[in-house]
Parts: structure tokens; sequence; C-alpha cells
């Protein structure tokens, strides 16, 4: 039973962002943009990111897996979180999910209007200068 307790707090030290706290509510992030957006590390760690292309298909780039793995509390090999991007376009508007350096889209990464798409994030690399990350895309939900 010691060991259980043991593991379970290991993986919640190394599962979390550094400066998560579970069992505080974490916001949504609300991106706005006509261009192409590069994500801040906090708008990835947010409860869910609520995207408007604003007028035309734009591109949604991830940080680079370095900023990625320095957010997160204890990174290894293994350690991943989920992101689900929503867009919320009034139009037939789409977003494209591309990664930032280091970091590898596995699988389909176009949002359509009124679809959200949830991404499980994977640290692959964790050592310092070589860092990487790869982002499967988990499916899609119709609104």
């Amino acid at each position: 039973t010691m060991a259980i307790h043991r593991k379970q707090e290991l993986d919640e030290a190394y599962l979390q962002p550094a400066g998560y706290l579970a069992d505080q509510a974490q916001p949504a992030a609300v991106v706005a943009t006509a261009t192409a957006v590069t994500l801040s590390v906090n708008q990835l760690f947010a409860a869910i990111i609520l995207q408007d292309p604003s007028g035309g298909a734009v591109t949604t780039t991830t940080p680079t897996a370095a900023l990625i793995v320095a957010a997160l509390k204890n990174a290894r090999p293994g350690a991943n979180f989920a992101v689900r991007i929503r867009n919320t376009a009034d139009a037939a508007e789409t977003i494209t999910v591309a990664g930032g350096t280091g970091v590898t889209i596995s699988g389909t990464a176009t949002i359509a209007q009124n679809n959200s798409k949830e991404f499980l994030f994977v640290v692959t690399v964790a050592t310092t200068g070589s860092e990487a990350v790869t982002a499967y895309s988990l499916g899609t939900v119709v609104h």
C-alpha cells in the first residue's frame, strides 16, 4: 500500500505543469486572430483553448519542445498532458495545428468550425538541448 501511494505521488509530481494546482480550476485560453499564432505555454496548459480564426483559415503553432519540457515539473520521457482546442468560428474557417521546434504532430491536425480536437502531448526526450515532444491527435468532437 505504501509503494502504491508513493507511486501515485510521483506520477502526480511528474505529470503536472510547474505551478499547476490540481484543486484549482484552470481558466480557458481565448485566442482570436486572423493570422497565424504561436501559443504560449500558459495557453497550452489551460483547461481548454477557445479559438476564433476571425475571418479565415489559420495555423496555430505549439510552443517549442524546450519551452514545454521546461514548464513541466520533473519532466521525463513519458510525461504527458492533454490539450483541447475548440474552433469557435462563425463561418467555415479551419484551424491547423502545427508543432513548434521539436514538437511532432501525429494524426489529423485540422479543426473545422464548431469542432474540438484533443491532443495528448507526450515528452519523448527531456534532455536539455535535445527536447522532443509528440502531440497525438485523439479525435474530433462536433458541437
